[in-house]
């Protein structure tokens, strides 16, 4: 017998009952269904039923050993959309699966609240750290947001007060398109709503009225730090030559409190940061900027960056903050994707002669940065001077055949 494609259809509130004729006809005729406990009651009595493994990552193996069967896998709304669909296409490939999706609830909240769906930023905490809300906070943002439980209106009420977006306007709206489908609003300071359901979807209205959002680096009081940081000024230049994009990775050699990495991260949405540095101190004080600015994706590794480097992912972009040395630089440029860059810092003389070094050896841009901050002198200002960095970019040369 050959192999055959699993069958992925999308399912709203309605349920199976509410599926096209042609589709609940395809369903009698399959072997095994998958689905969800609310699901079975309507489902065909011919096929075998199965509830989704637990773990997740176990669907491969019943899929894997029924490969010969037919297969039906029943999710919720679009399965491409934050689900089970995306899983299966990166596993299988696109042409080992077929998929027919129903209307998303990410859909029905827009038109229940009149919000473009194309103007909508989508954020999931449904199995994420609920903290990852906060990095995509910005004025006037019409975030659409997949829940985790009932609880997540009030945690996610509390990170937007925390964040300074206590005036956000929260719409959680629940069982959309089915006969139990609700609705509740309220502002995030003033959240009262301590259960809802489960299954709901939140709109989150961010008001006019805030601080202007972050932009492409951070302030540096946001930061926890022992006070090595690369101020931001300084920072958002080596931003704006790390060039982050979604899906980059990075690695931030010497990290400190993590101030690129997490900057890098909040501009390459789904990108990765190995925050490399000896001291374990630092790594704690990264994990938890990173936690507060909302970024998931940044790793901590702990050693030395000669002993450590061999061992990870291959970078788009390379910061050298700290641990200056020919042979790390060595190891950065051999590492780099063709077309990635290396941005290095240095305030000391003696960094700075290894990359003037660098810079001879292999070319690139050396620039100066100095900077000075109007500061009280007496009843009156003056210029104050931040010491100055020496940043050395360097772009890998793209292979041509």
């Amino acid at each position: 017998m050959t192999e055959r494609r699993p069958f992925v259809i999308g399912v709203d509130e309605g349920g199976v009952s509410a599926l096209p004729e042609n589709l609940r006809e395809r369903l009698a005729r399959m072997d095994m269904i998958i689905a969800a406990p609310r699901f079975h009651r309507d489902l065909p009595a011919g096929p075998k039923i199965k509830e989704w493994p637990k773990p997740f990552s176990n669907i491969f193996n019943i899929l894997k050993d029924n490969s010969e069967k037919s297969l039906a896998l029943l999710a919720t709304g679009d399965p491409l959309w934050f689900g089970v669909g995306a899983s299966l296409v990166r596993e299988l490939g696109p042409d080992r699966c077929e998929i027919i999706p129903a209307v998303s609830g990410l859909q029905l909240a827009a038109a229940r609240l009149g919000w473009p769906l194309a103007r909508c930023e989508v954020v999931s905490v449904h199995g994420r750290p609920s903290g990852s809300l906060a990095g995509r906070l910005y004025p006037r943002a019409r975030l659409l947001v997949i829940a985790q439980d009932g609880a997540s209106p009030v945690q996610l009420s509390e990170i937007l007060v925390a964040h300074g977006y206590g005036d956000s306007t929260l719409h959680v709206l629940a069982h959309l398109g089915g006969a139990a489908e609700s609705r509740l609003d309220g502002r995030a300071r003033s959240w009262s709503h301590d259960r809802v359901p489960d299954f709901h979807i939140i709109g989150i209205a961010c008001p006019d009225e805030v601080s202007a959002g972050a932009g492409l680096a951070a302030p540096d009081q946001s930061f926890e730090t022992d006070g090595k940081l690369t101020k931001r000024d300084a920072r958002a230049s080596a931003l704006a030559k790390l060039a982050p994009f979604p899906g980059a990775t990075l690695w931030d050699i010497g990290t400190g409190s993590g101030a690129i990495a997490i900057d890098f991260l909040r501009n390459a949405g789904a990108g990765r940061a190995f925050a490399i540095d000896r001291d374990e101190a630092q790594l704690a004080r990264a994990t938890t900027n990173a936690a507060w600015h909302g970024v998931t994706g940044l790793q901590p590794v702990a050693g030395d960056a000669g002993d450590v480097l061999a061992g990870l992912p291959r970078p788009d972009a390379v910061f050298i903050g700290g641990g200056l040395a020919p042979t790390v630089i060595a190891a950065a440029q051999a590492a780099l994707r063709p077309g990635g860059v290396l941005v290095a810092h240095a305030v000391t003389i003696e960094s700075e002669t290894v990359l003037v070094s660098a810079w001879q050896q292999s070319g690139g841009e050396m620039t100066r940065i100095s900077v000075q901050h109007a500061d009280p002198v007496g009843g009156f200002h003056g210029w104050r001077p931040l010491m100055p960095v020496t940043q050395w970019c360097w772009h890998k040369a793209v292979e041509t055949s």
